[in-house]
């Protein structure tokens, strides 16, 4: 496992985005055949991620959990020094490898226990795993397009191997969606940002697995056009949240029923809202981007190409490079590779 991280423009990014998806699934798929199934599916599973990773972690722990199965997610930083172990086997998720509070988590860990899912194979956390999924360092972009959805497809599939359900079909079918919705969804996205460019705050809302796509929208806004946004649960969401109403908000609603009825809910503020559903449904004062029907994991990739595009049209409305960062990162990455 070599590679040199190479970086490119978001939007190119995104663009790259259905193309990686095959030699993901057939990686996914090789890891897979050689993990032992059965002992994982009868332990505690605690995935570990820190900012993207952490929020795509939402959806497949969600999904296990539905199914009976123990799982929790940390970003490692709710883990100090001298937590006793939580779990059974300890997933840690990093693009570049190098993440140090996921490393950490994964070091309180019996060394046996160790998985790790990263896209850079020379890298810190690899080094610490005793069975890792590598991306095949997909080149990517700073702020993750290409390696951050193939990570939420390997963990789809993960997941659906834990659960025992065969969707494997679906999965192949996922780059045909992802084209045909990057079409789709464009204008009605485009119509919300310029409605939404100048707000105070963008509110990401979606509910079960629909909240890894709102975390990672919230986080996408706030890392690419430089806006102020936050995203959480609906459930969350709704007790209290919501009455900022009207003062200088626009929503971002994710999901089902639920989200169709907190839009109706909201549409006489006049505020901008932008509904991300698979049902039909036309709302007046509504932007909607309908996706088809698909397990919730599949759908989840198919709403993470929604946020992408979500900031890719608000860097234009603000007038922002979102491929600049602002802050120094100073110690958010482990320096250097492990050979």
């Amino acid at each position: 496992m070599t590679g040199t991280e190479i970086l490119i423009p978001f939007a190119q990014g995104v663009a790259r985005q259905a193309a990686a998806l095959e030699s993901t699934c057939e990686r996914a798929q090789a890891w897979l055949d050689t993990l032992d199934i059965t002992a994982l599916r009868g332990g505690t599973l605690l995935f570990a991620g820190i900012g993207a990773s952490y929020a795509v972690l939402a959806a497949p722990v969600h999904e296990l959990r539905a199914a009976g199965l123990r799982a929790l997610r940390s970003n490692g930083d709710d883990m100090p020094d001298g937590t006793p172990p939580l779990a059974d086997w300890y997933l840690g998720v990093s693009q570049s490898g190098r993440s140090p509070e996921v490393v950490r988590v994964l070091e309180q860990q019996r060394p046996g226990r160790r998985l790790a899912l990263v896209n850079q194979a020379d890298s810190p956390l690899a080094a610490v795993s005793a069975d890792t999924l590598w991306l095949g360092t997909l080149i990517d972009s700073g702020m993750s397009s290409v390696a951050l959805l193939a990570t939420s497809v390997c963990l789809g599939l993960l997941t659906d191997a834990l659960i025992g359900r065969d969707c494997n079909a679906g999965w192949r079918q996922l780059p045909a969606q992802l084209d045909a919705v990057r079409h789709t969804a464009r204008a009605a996205v485009d119509r919300f940002a310029q409605q939404a460019g100048h707000t105070g705050c963008i509110d990401f809302v979606g509910g079960g697995t629909s909240l890894s796509a709102a975390e990672q929208g919230a986080l996408l806004l706030r890392e690419g056009p430089k806006m102020a946004a936050m995203g959480m649960g609906t459930r969350h969401y709704l007790h209290g949240m919501t009455d900022a109403v009207g003062h200088g908000t626009a929503h971002v609603l994710i999901g089902g029923e639920r989200e169709i009825l907190l839009a109706k809910q909201l549409v006489p503020f006049g505020v901008p809202i932008l509904l991300v559903t698979d049902q039909a449904v036309s709302l007046p004062g509504t932007e909607t981007v309908q996706l088809p029907v698909l397990p919730p994991l599949q759908r989840l990739a198919l709403e993470i190409l929604v946020m992408d595009l979500l900031a890719i049209a608000l860097g234009r409305v603000v007038d922002r490079d979102i491929d600049a960062g602002v802050v120094a990162r100073l110690d958010t990455k482990i320096s250097g590779v492990v050979s």
